[in-house]
């Protein structure tokens, strides 16, 4: 992809990856929003990071067989021969067996790399495909991924947002020890501000962030439960209102949308539809009385 004005391509990828300041990111974020398919080729980064963090983290946490413990504590062996480095002598019989078997050692290892780096991209893509499927409606049909940002519902924006950054390690932008400049930055960015107390319900919040939207940029706020799982709520500029729906769920999540101030909310998360429905109604009246809606 070729600079679109003072905008590079690393300027995107340093959005994706959280190493801009702010000042910058703003920038970046208004590009973003002139230029839908560099924010769609964003998303697309987010959620393949997000797919390959949910395919290939568990393993991380896994602990060594104790085979391979032992192997690499034990000291190595006094009657080891000399290290086969290669080289060629050249005169000396027999001389290019060694080097032989290291070019079939480096050639397989080159093998088993590629098989590698083969079944990283399919598993990626595969687990990249159920999260564009978590909040699609009953009635939708399947939409190419690339326009899935720009197409679907408010439900299946947050769904992909949710997913993107609820299991990040550091899911918010701005955490709730700086409330003031979290509510200035949303009411900036988003044109809304107000953070719903949902501690009496178990979740406390831990701050939020700014992510696409359509029209606008879009929010997103970050509750955490005592047990570790996070609910988002998720907010974007929306024109006409609807009636609060009934709580939808899918891949372990459930979510609860409803119109209120001039935007589309929807609480996402991994709870019961019973807890989902208590945490959207407390959320949807906290919003209706909020002092800064628009």
């Amino acid at each position: 992809m070729k600079s679109s004005g003072f905008i590079e391509e690393s300027d995107l990828h340093a959005l994706v990856d959280g190493e801009l300041d702010p000042e910058r990111r703003r920038k970046v974020e208004d590009h973003l929003l002139q230029h839908p398919e560099h924010a769609a080729l964003v998303e697309g980064w987010r959620r393949q990071n997000a797919a390959l963090r949910a395919a290939f983290e568990p393993v991380a946490h896994e602990t060594p067989p104790l085979s391979l413990k032992d192997a690499a504590s034990r000291a190595p062996a006094s009657t080891q021969g000399p290290i086969e480095t290669g080289a060629i002598h050249w005169g000396r019989p027999g001389a290019s067996r060694p080097a032989q078997r290291l070019d079939d050692l480096r050639a397989q290892r080159r093998r088993q790399a590629m098989l590698s780096t083969l079944l990283t991209l399919l598993t990626g893509a595969a687990v990249a495909g159920l999260a564009a499927l978590v909040f699609v409606g009953r009635h939708e049909t399947p939409r190419p991924p690339v326009a899935a940002s720009f197409t679907q519902s408010y439900a299946g924006r947050a769904g992909l947002t949710y997913a993107t950054y609820a299991s990040d390690a550091r899911p918010v932008e701005i955490d709730i020890s700086r409330r003031g400049e979290l509510a200035a930055w949303l009411q900036e960015r988003v044109g809304f501000s107000s953070t719903p107390d949902l501690a009496d319900l178990g979740l406390r919040l831990i701050g939020g962030r700014v992510a696409p939207g359509v029209a606008a940029p879009a929010g997103l706020l970050i509750y955490e439960r005592a047990d570790g799982a996070r609910v988002g709520l998720y907010f974007e500029r929306a024109e006409a209102a609807n009636a609060p729906q009934a709580p939808r769920a899918g891949q372990g999540v459930s979510a609860v949308e409803w119109r209120a101030a001039g935007f589309a909310f929807v609480l996402v998360g991994p709870l019961s539809s019973e807890e989902m429905q208590a945490a959207g109604e407390r959320a949807a009246r906290a919003v209706s009385a909020a002092p800064d809606a628009p």
